[in-house]
């Protein structure tokens, strides 16, 4: 399959989406260490004075808390699935816009905190639904690249928040500015995403088959390409409709012993990603660096542009090394960096020894490795796989789910990481070191996805779910894969030989 303009520009400008979210990520740290936020909000004077950690845990995570209350499959999936996937972004970017400007005019921390709710309650809904849109408007061939746009943008939203703060937040009242500048790219989305197409999918299963057909015509080069993908939607909407009603309206209208497991796998990967410990260097970055020796505010520019550049592999290499790999790669090199902070930061990097070239090299080479290898694996790729693995008749809500789920690890990075680093220190790595090794344990026994379209991804999962494949199950994904005459069609899909009826 190939890629037209259309399709491109509805990832990409889509993904705007997540910049909002990256945006929100990377302004907040330095702000909370800047003279005229703490005078304007905290009714602090003395500059060298901090918030308190608490007070600190309250403002960064009442943003995750307005995202758990958003992303809940409850409201999430209903806008989903009622007002569709294109609607929905509309929805959560204008939602920013409020939250956006309630924090830029906040004179307390009542109002800011206010503020980031409502900011998160934006966010809450547009992370899953922008992920979703994008794989269901890619083609199965570059359905990872165009995901991973995804994970891109929030580390590119984060990377200009950061570089922004650095040239406003020491201005008298230049944080407020540094946050209205964000009502720019959510307007551009708020204004744009009308003019691109809706989901062929959500169309096919609101049965606008007309609609559909044209709104995939528009993303596809040639007609038969189209017409052959449409076909192929159709007929897994007519399969899962012979299963369950299609209009679900309660969770345990779909939500069988198949679809809960694979639940277990997504909320598993998305609270993961969380608390591997990423969060807690974009959160509080500069007091972290501070500790080491270093200088705070450039040292997290200098993370904020790592973690962007080393998010460009995993387009390119999501569709080639597949999901798999780059999962269990990434596990591993976050243990190894985690091991390695942990042991430096409590048993080697003193009070009086901040100085001490060696110690902050390695430190350094131990961050470096620990963002490069999230930026380029865990990411992106969780997103990409959670968007791609449940079947059209709960996707919505499933993907609403374990969202929720990542922000919740959000929120506990955000609420307890100072809580921890006041407590331990750089013992702290320890604990994320913990998450990451179970990180690890999980990518090692994932089912690979790459290449696989999505009405087929039932066939390789039950297998792995050791739930077996019905005899009709069997019958299409044989056909699926070799196609009438017995050779492949390019899915990636090969059918298990010994599944059997369950």
């Amino acid at each position: 399959m190939s890629l037209n303009f259309k399709t491109i520009t509805s990832a990409v400008l889509s993904a705007l989406g997540a910049f909002l979210f990256g945006l929100d990520i990377g302004y907040i740290a330095p702000i909370l260490e800047c003279a005229s936020f703490k005078r304007d909000v905290a009714n602090i004077t003395d500059p060298t004075t901090k918030i308190s950690d608490t007070v600190v845990g309250f403002v960064v995570g009442s943003f995750s808390l307005g995202c758990i209350v958003t992303s809940f499959p409850t409201v999430s999936g209903y806008f989903m699935e009622e007002w569709g996937r294109r609607d929905s972004i509309i929805l959560g970017t204008a939602t920013f816009l409020v939250g956006c400007v309630v924090q830029a005019a906040a004179h307390s921390i009542n109002t800011m905190l206010l503020g980031r709710f409502i900011a998160g309650m934006s966010i809450g809904l547009l992370s899953p639904v922008v992920a979703l849109y994008q794989s269901e408007v890619a083609p199965a061939s570059a359905r990872g690249a165009l995901s991973s746009l995804y994970q891109l943008m929030i580390t590119l939203g984060i990377l200009v928040a950061s570089l922004v703060d650095t040239g406003l937040v020491q201005q008298d009242g230049g944080w407020r500015l540094a946050i209205a500048m964000q009502l720019l790219p959510a307007g551009v989305l708020v204004l744009g995403m009308p003019f691109l197409p809706r989901s062929p999918r959500w169309l096919v299963f609101k049965g606008r088959i007309d609609e559909a057909r044209q709104a995939m015509r528009s993303m596809r080069e040639t007609e038969e390409e189209a017409n052959r993908e449409i076909q192929e939607i159709i007929d897994g909407a007519a399969k899962e409709r012979a299963k369950v009603p299609l209009k679900v309206t309660s969770a345990t209208g779909f939500l069988d012993n198949y679809t809960v497991r694979l639940l277990g796998v997504g909320v598993s990967l998305q609270i993961l990603q969380q608390l591997v410990g990423m969060n807690a260097f974009m959160y509080f970055g500069p007091r972290m660096f501070g500790e080491m020796g270093l200088d705070k505010n450039k040292f997290q520019v200098r993370i904020n542009v790592l973690n962007f550049l080393m998010t460009w592999p995993a387009i390119f290499l999501s569709d080639v090394c597949g999901r798999k790999v780059l999962l269990w790669v990434g596990a591993a090199a976050m243990s190894v960096a985690c091991l390695g902070m942990g042991c430096l930061g409590a048993f080697v990097l003193k009070p009086g020894m901040a100085g001490q070239e060696s110690v902050q090299h390695c430190m350094v080479s131990f961050v470096f490795l620990f963002v490069g290898a999230f930026a380029a694996t865990w990411g992106p790729t969780v997103w990409v796989y959670n968007a791609e693995i449940f079947p059209q008749k709960g996707r919505a809500w499933c993907m609403g789910l374990t969202t929720t789920a990542n922000w919740i690890g959000n929120w506990a990075i955000a609420q307890f990481t100072p809580v921890m680093l006041g407590l331990m220190g750089f013992g702290t790595f320890f604990v994320f070191g913990a998450f990451s090794l179970t990180a690890l344990l999980l990518a090692l026994w994932l089912p690979e996805t790459k290449g696989v379209m999505l009405e087929h991804m039932e066939s390789i999962f039950r297998e792995k779910l050791g739930l077996g494949l019905d005899r009709r199950t069997r019958l299409d994904a044989c056909e699926a894969s070799y196609g009438a005459t017995g050779e492949t069609t390019g899915t990636g899909f090969r059918p298990a030989p010994k599944a059997e009826a369950s």
